[in-house]
């Protein structure tokens, strides 16, 4: 899969880069830029016209018009006649987000993803010509550059010396927050990362990675059968019957705890699940011992595990017995059926990180289960281990498709959409947030190229009278400006990374300074932070910040190159 990945993208990075470079010696750059924005104008209409909301349409092709009217007014006042390019584009994209109302309009109010996925696609299309064809050519160029007079002068301008000391110091500022921004990125999406990874690995510890049921919500005959057929599709490693019953612990002091009783193969469970890795010490043994025994009155009491939680509240330990009440199926009185008892023996105590489980879980055998219930030869549902979790949807499907109608297979991934969901939200919004901070560098970036022009504008005139052209100041001072981005982000992926992989660390640190333990086990489940540092998200983070860092480079270099020499040095 990874040589067939890797190869792959080889092949698009080389048809994006023959492309762009295509385009490039071919179409002219003011034909080009007027392409991308209407397409970029056109995906975004198409995607926000299919949610047929007419607002979410009507109101950036209204500030686009807002623009256009701006600066056609200033070329107005400046006493111009013919629009700048600025204008046609700033036209040009309330016009091809305008295209947008029409199709909100005729939505009526019903949305069409498929409609949307369409402009989602054409945007996301351009974005990976970008990124893989243009970006790559950027790069070649820029490195391409070195030795060259731009190069030399960017280089020169970057630490300015002597008079112009508080230039250097706002530019090492804009390294610090382009630094800071990347740093505190990937150390907070690696820790939700985390986080998540902890909880994943807790569900599908105490859970199967999917379980079997009948569609029709009747319990499952003949299960034995139905487990042989699920072993034979590949990928499954194990496969366990379980049954489930609704009741109640009464404890030796008469406390009374509701509880969910499950039924499980014993010999089998440990196949799907991580039951017996959670058994306490004292208990290692215990599914071993769910078969009923005599107990202290001679009569025989099955065994059952209890969570830890669930032991503390009912105050029992190993080897007390207690009675499990059902409300189901008791004698009959009259005022209706009453409740159903039966004695049972703790045979161990599990601990989980979840205190749902700890509290709530009660593991029985199938036998014990079935006469606790009064079910006959049957299970509730048949759990399956796979050995890839991340594929157990795929593995479900085959097996539905193998035992066919009415069974049914439903993967970890369901039984807890909400919280995977709110922790990717989570994510996103937080990577959002935080990317505000390199925004905020940008427009330092900004700030620093505009005051470094003003200080050199006398150098900017004699270079323009040596012949130097507009394209080359331009060329200077988007050098620069990728240089504080570079040296920025190099700073905070580095700082990013130490900091990460050192968490442990720090947090023994601040816990030893400020003597509080950040980080309860006794609420969080764990000790110390954990962490995962994913490759891809490093990688947008580093593309984002050099995306800003040049576009930050974009008003400033043009300033620079319109300078007129004449005006430059008139006061020298």
């Amino acid at each position: 899969a990874w040589g067939l990945f890797a190869a792959a993208g080889f092949v698009g990075v080389a048809l994006a880069q023959a492309g762009v470079a295509l385009v490039l010696r071919f179409v002219p750059p003011r034909t080009l830029a007027y392409a991308a924005v209407a397409v970029l104008g056109l995906a975004f209409a198409l995607y926000a016209g299919s949610l047929a909301k007419l607002g979410f349409v009507a109101a950036p092709a209204a500030l686009a018009v807002v623009v256009a009217f701006a600066l056609r007014a200033r070329r107005k006042r400046a006493g111009f006649t013919a629009p700048g390019i600025d204008e046609r584009l700033a036209g040009l994209l309330a016009l091809a987000l305008a295209a947008g109302i029409p199709v909100a309009l005729a939505m009526r109010g019903t949305s069409q993803p498929l409609l949307g996925a369409y402009g989602a696609l054409t945007g996301g299309a351009f974005a990976a010509l970008v990124a893989l064809g243009l970006a790559p050519l950027a790069a070649a160029g820029f490195l391409g550059a070195r030795g060259s007079a731009e190069w030399f002068i960017a280089r020169r301008y970057m630490f300015a010396k002597r008079r112009q000391t508080f230039i250097s110091v706002i530019t090492g500022i804009c390294v610090a927050g382009v630094a800071a921004g990347v740093w505190l990125i990937i150390t907070v999406l690696s820790v939700m990362n985390g986080f998540e990874n902890v909880w994943r690995e807790e569900i599908i510890g105490n859970r199967a990675h999917l379980t079997v049921f009948d569609g029709r919500g009747l319990p499952i005959e003949h299960y034995e059968d139905v487990i042989r057929d699920i072993r034979r599709v590949p990928d499954v490693t194990g496969a366990s019957p379980y049954l489930d019953a609704e009741g109640m612990i009464r404890g030796p002091n008469g406390e009374i705890v509701g509880v969910r009783v499950r039924g499980i193969d014993p010999q089998r469970v440990a196949d799907v699940s991580d039951l017996r890795e959670d058994l306490l010490y004292g208990s290692e043994d215990a599914l071993a011992h769910l078969a009923p025994e005599l107990g202290a009155d001679g009569a025989l009491e099955p065994g059952i595990l209890l969570g830890s939680q669930l032991a503390v509240t009912a105050n029992v330990g190993i080897g007390d017995s207690l009675v499990v009440i059902s409300p189901f199926g008791g004698p009959p009185t009259p005022l209706g059926p009453g409740p159903r008892l039966k004695r049972f023996r703790v045979a161990g105590i599990f601990q989980t990180s979840f205190f749902q489980y700890d509290e709530v879980f009660t593991f029985v055998d199938l036998a014990a289960a079935r006469d606790f219930r009064k079910a006959g030869d049957v299970v509730d549902g048949i759990e399956v281990r796979t050995t890839d979790f991340y594929r157990s949807r795929r593995v479900a499907d085959a097996i539905q498709e193998k035992l066919g109608f009415p069974y049914f297979a439903k993967d970890w991934k369901e039984f807890f959409p909400a919280f995977f969901q709110a922790l990717k939200t989570e994510r996103v919004m937080m990577f959002v947030l935080l990317t505000m901070i390199m925004v905020v560098a940008a427009f330092a970036i900004v700030v620093t190229l505009i005051m470094m022009i003003m200080e050199k504008s006398s150098d900017i005139a004699i270079l323009k009278t040596m012949g130097a052209t507009d394209a080359t100041i331009e060329r200077i001072f988007a050098i620069e400006g990728v240089l504080i981005g570079l040296l920025g982000t190099v700073c905070g992926v580095i700082a990013g990374i130490a900091v990460t992989t050192r968490l442990p660390w720090v947090q023994e640190q601040i816990e030893t300074v400020t003597g509080i333990d950040v980080l309860p086990a006794n609420i969080y489940q764990f000790g110390t932070l954990p962490w995962e540092i994913d490759p891809g998200q490093v990688a947008i983070v580093v593309a984002i910040a050099m995306v800003l860092a040049l576009g930050a480079t974009l008003l400033p270099s043009r300033h620079g190159a319109k300078l007129d020499p004449a005006e430059a040095l008139r006061a020298e």
